[in-house]
């Protein structure tokens, strides 16, 4: 049965490839960027996600760029521009699609063995996109986007760039102001952050796993849509330096409940805590472009007062809650939040030749983070309030590298390797089981793109080292009351296969 299921889905991907073979057109450059700009979106793009140098100046420039008058503009005494309207909606409708499969399918803690979870996962559509991103005037630009995610199961916003941005009459100097809610979102190189490559939504632990489980990594990697939103301005001096100095607020509401002593949100448990007060960002980088090679280094700061998710109070608080004779939900009190500083570097090396493309490109983040020893578990026993420290240590640190090697040929066939490891201080009370932070990964990723808007891929994850918090395939037994026959659990039985598709319209 395993063969015909199998070999079913391989009949229907290769239905689909040669459908859109035969009804698709070769394809010049991809909405709505293209549109307005009139180029390939090769001008822009390696491959999509990654930007080109040409394409960093783009977004630097804040989505401005355009070889097509304004349908309607105005301007007035001083000659500065009042109206300007494109002739063009700038919308693009982004699909992808996967099918993942594990290599060991978790058994069903309530069934006995050898009853299981699903190890096949079809997604269809993983995410399903509407954005608009173009030219808003002669000055603005943005990148607003409304997606459905399947594996949320609902709709929401998701990136938004908004920009202004201005340059000195000899272009030495470009300088902006950017508005987006995904730190990071709004750089221009990959080698950290929101595009950082390999650039895939998979069913995965390196991607948010089963049941929103994944491997442990910086928070500078959490704040995304729906958790922070943020102001900017930026420089880019000599199309070599770039500065930027950015800051972060919670993007919910944490207002408490009246009359109570505790603040309150369910939001702050769906989005699994909140920022206390702003979060500065500082972000450097100098690139330098010769022939068809690019090269850069940067450095980038965050730091960040964080309030834990639902379930923690402090210890104040938990005395007066039980006098109030009700049981908290959350907590906002400065003084019970922890505190990270993150530091990273980052590096991206692209040639870019007429018929070879090549890029290295990676991140190290060292993390630190200061735990509030007002912050207890959030427990009771009878109307006595009984709190249990939930960190180890006063301060624990956490280091993520990341490296990725990617090689194309004439955009349409190629590939890529990534290798991913992160270390910490352990901390049982925080991590479960032996306490470690660690794991380490490996993608293996092959690509074919008949159209720069279209992209097939087969990938593949490889897991050494998964901390038995982390993995669905808990490492000890006692997880699995039912099934006894699963036995010999290692980080391995998380390797991932997914076949995926990429398009946009």
């Amino acid at each position: 049965m395993r063969v015909l299921r199998l070999g079913a889905l391989a009949t229907t991907w290769i239905l689909a490839i040669s459908g859109l073979l035969l009804v698709a057109q070769t394809a010049s450059a991809i909405p709505p960027f293209a549109r307005q700009t009139g180029l390939a979106c090769e001008a822009c793009h390696t491959l999509p996600p990654e930007l080109t140098p040409f394409g960093r100046r783009f977004k630097l420039n804040g989505y401005t760029l355009t070889t097509r008058p304004p349908l309607v503009n105005d301007v007035d005494d001083h000659k500065r521009n009042t109206l300007w309207l494109t002739d063009l909606p700038g919308i693009a409708v982004l699909a992808q699609m996967n099918y993942s499969h594990y290599d060991r399918a978790p058994p069903d803690t309530g069934a006995p063995y050898p009853a299981h979870g699903q190890s096949d996962t079809y997604q269809f559509p993983d995410q399903f996109s509407l954005a608009y991103a173009g030219a808003v005037s002669d000055h603005v630009g943005a990148w607003l986007q409304l997606t459905y995610n399947g594996q949320a199961g609902g709709v929401g916003v998701d990136n938004i760039d908004i920009r202004y941005s201005d340059h000195t009459f000899d272009n030495k100097w470009v300088w902006g102001i950017t508005a987006n809610n995904y730190l990071t979102f709004q750089d221009v190189w990959n080698g950290i952050g929101s595009y950082t490559i390999p650039n895939f939504n998979t069913v995965s632990l390196a991607t948010g796993g089963v049941g929103g489980t994944g491997t442990t990594g910086p928070i500078l990697n959490t704040f995304g849509p729906g958790v922070v939103a943020g102001l900017g301005a930026y420089v880019f001096y000599n199309d070599s330096l770039y500065f930027e100095l950015s800051e972060y607020h919670s993007a919910f509401n944490t207002g408490s409940s009246a009359g109570t002593p505790v603040a309150e949100s369910t939001n702050l448990a769906n989005n699994g805590g909140a920022l206390d007060r702003f979060a500065p960002y500082a972000r450097i980088a100098y690139e330098r472009d010769w022939g068809y090679h690019s090269a850069e280094i940067g450095a980038s700061a965050l730091y960040a007062n964080w309030i834990p998710s639902n379930g923690y109070i402090s210890k104040q608080q938990q005395l007066a809650a039980d006098a109030a004779g009700f049981t908290p939900s959350q907590t906002f009190n400065p003084g019970a939040v922890n505190q990270y500083t993150d530091l990273s570097i980052d590096w991206q090396y692209q040639y870019n030749g007429q018929h070879d493309i090549f890029g290295f490109l990676g991140h190290v983040t060292h993390e630190r983070q200061q735990n509030s020893s007002q912050l207890v578990a959030a427990t009771f026993t009878g109307s006595t309030p009984s709190g249990t420290a939930i960190y180890s240590n006063p301060t624990d640190t956490l280091t993520q590298f990341l490296v990725t090697a990617e090689y194309f040929r004439d955009r349409r066939y190629g590939g890529l390797v990534s290798f991913t490891r992160t270390t910490g201080t352990y901390d049982p009370l925080a991590y479960g089981g032996n306490g470690s932070p660690a794991n380490q990964y490996e993608t293996f990723e092959l690509d074919y793109v008949p159209w720069l808007n279209v992209r097939f891929l087969l990938q593949y994850d490889a897991y050494q080292v998964v901390a038995n918090n982390q993995s669905p395939f808990n490492l000890s037994n006692a997880s699995f009351p039912n099934s006894p026959g699963f036995s010999n659990i290692k980080a391995s039985n998380n390797n991932t296969w997914v076949l995926g598709l990429w398009m946009d319209y």
